[in-house]
């Protein structure tokens, strides 16, 4: 007997997916091409502002660390009036001004010229300390600092006209009375260029000047890596580092120019050539033995170059980027010495502070 037969199970077919096509318009492919094109641009232009414009606030102001009093007036022992002028390219500038109290005339009218970053008050020690010398002094704020107008800093080659400035105020209102400048780091090669372009003055002081800038702010750089964390703002650290890197050095510059319309840099040189234009005035130059920023030997240079008959170096004791801070008193005393010498003053002896 045979088996029964199996009752075959139908087959039953898996349906066959179909694929719709999206449309995709014209229109949108090619705004989807564009934007595959756009977008490497998109992506750098964030990156780009971020390079040229924070950088750049570095040299933008004003900052509360450019305005800012050290200490009122008072505090150094000075009662000055503020006076008002304007530089040639019309930036307001003030400045206080104390006439000599210690002889019936001032022996000349010192113009003190600070570093970047700070203000008058900076030259107050100074300042103070010149007056019982029987030197009046000028404390000048110059842009973007203290009291003065101006929303940006090119460190020396534009605060030259500042400094020209407040020589033509002085030559104004003490007419025949001489006039020495005495600048510090930026304020002192501002005071250069100034004196460079200025006949008649009767002497410069240069405090800590140097030769170039961007070697400056790569040693300034170099010297904050090593400070302790939170000792220098980051952002300070981030703007040096784009000013001071190649590729990033160009870019920065090219931001500050955008937000400005200056160049931050002067022509090529200019201090060398201002310098070897001194061929009359007198000149001192001084300098911290240990100067981090402005090594000795830029001084020397700065020494070599100058044609003046009448110049002189004083390397102080001290390893800060002043020649006032390891020695304050003879720093005093040098420049005193100098002025009376150059002007052929007698000495005042002024009572111990």
């Amino acid at each position: 007997m045979e088996p029964p037969a199996e009752k075959e199970t139908p087959k039953t077919e898996t349906p066959k997916l179909q694929h719709r096509e999206t449309f995709v318009s014209p229109s949108l492919q090619r705004d989807m091409q564009r934007f595959k094109r756009a977008l490497p641009f998109l992506v750098a232009f964030p990156v780009l502002c971020l390079i040229t414009l924070l950088p750049a606030g570095l040299v933008i102001g004003p900052k509360d660390a450019w305005t800012r009093q050290i200490a009122p007036a008072r505090r150094f022992g000075l009662s000055p009036q503020t006076v008002s002028f304007q530089s040639a390219d019309e930036i307001p500038l003030k400045a206080w001004y104390e006439r000599a109290w210690s002889v019936a005339v001032p022996k000349c009218t010192v113009i003190l010229v600070h570093g970047s970053q700070t203000n008058k008050t900076g030259m107050g020690y100074t300042a103070a300390r010149l007056l019982p010398h029987g030197f009046s002094v000028l404390m000048l704020d110059l842009r973007a600092h203290g009291e003065s107008g101006g929303k940006y800093t090119t460190f020396d080659y534009r605060e030259a006209l500042d400094v020209e400035a407040a020589v033509g105020w002085l030559k104004a209102h003490n007419k025949g009375e001489p006039i020495a400048i005495l600048g510090y780091s930026s304020g002192a090669v501002a005071a250069l260029v100034a004196a460079s372009r200025t006949p008649g003055l009767a002497a410069v002081v240069a405090d800590s000047a140097y030769l170039d800038k961007t070697d400056v702010l790569h040693r300034e750089r170099d010297l904050l890596a090593q400070a302790p964390p939170g000792a220098v703002p980051l952002s300070h650290r981030v703007q040096l580092w784009f000013f001071t890197t190649p590729g990033f050095a160009w870019l920065s510059r090219v931001g500050f120019f955008l937000r400005t319309g200056a160049s931050f840099d002067g022509p090529d040189g200019y201090v060398r050539d201002a310098v070897k234009r001194l061929d009359r005035v007198p000149v001192l130059y001084l300098t911290a033995e240990k100067d981090p920023v402005v090594p000795r030997a830029v001084t020397d240079e700065l020494y070599r170059l100058t044609p003046s008959p009448h110049k002189q170096l004083s390397i102080r004791p001290g390893s800060f980027h002043s020649a006032l801070a390891g020695d304050p008193r003879g720093y005093i005393t040098v420049i005193a010495a100098f002025l009376d010498n150059v002007l052929g003053t007698q000495p005042v002896s002024p009572a111990e502070p």
